[in-house]
Formats: C-alpha cells, sequence, structure tokens
C-alpha cells in the first residue's frame, strides 16, 4: 500500500478512535482494536501495524494504542 493509502489508513483509524474517546481509556483502545481486527482487511491491519512500527507517526494516543493491541492480535511484533 501506498503512503497516501497508509495517511487514509492513518485518518480512518484516528476518526475511530475519536468515535471511541469517550469514557475510559482503555475500553476505547480496546473498542478501537476490535472495530480494527473485526472490519478492516488483512492488508489494510498488516499496513497500519507497519506504519506505527516504521516510527512514522500521525496516530492519535487512543489509535496509537490500539493499533499496538492490533499488532498482538494478528502476531506482528509491537
Amino acid at each position: 500500500m501506498g503512503s497516501d493509502g497508509t495517511n487514509k489508513l492513518v485518518r480512518m483509524a484516528n476518526q475511530i478512535a475519536d468515535n471511541f474517546d469517550y469514557g475510559k481509556r482503555d475500553k476505547a483502545v480496546a473498542g478501537v482494536s476490535d472495530h480494527l481486527t473485526r472490519f478492516w482487511t488483512p492488508d489494510m491491519k498488516r499496513a497500519i501495524v507497519e506504519h506505527r512500527q516504521s516510527g512514522k507517526g500521525g496516530l492519535n494516543d487512543i489509535a496509537d494504542d490500539a493499533v499496538r493491541a492490533l499488532a498482538e492480535t494478528i502476531g506482528q511484533p509491537a
């Protein structure tokens, strides 16, 4: 996935995190991670995890933690 596609994934992950950003932080992170696990394709998941691993940034705090949790779920190093 090219950088434009990855930028879209970052934006989408941040939007999902914004929708879960109420109440307890750990529940928000779990909700975002669950959403990514259930609704994103394997290629999307792999691309967002690789983006986070590269240190390129752009993810808000909740999305960043959710992608870290997603990495563990799909068996990639966080």
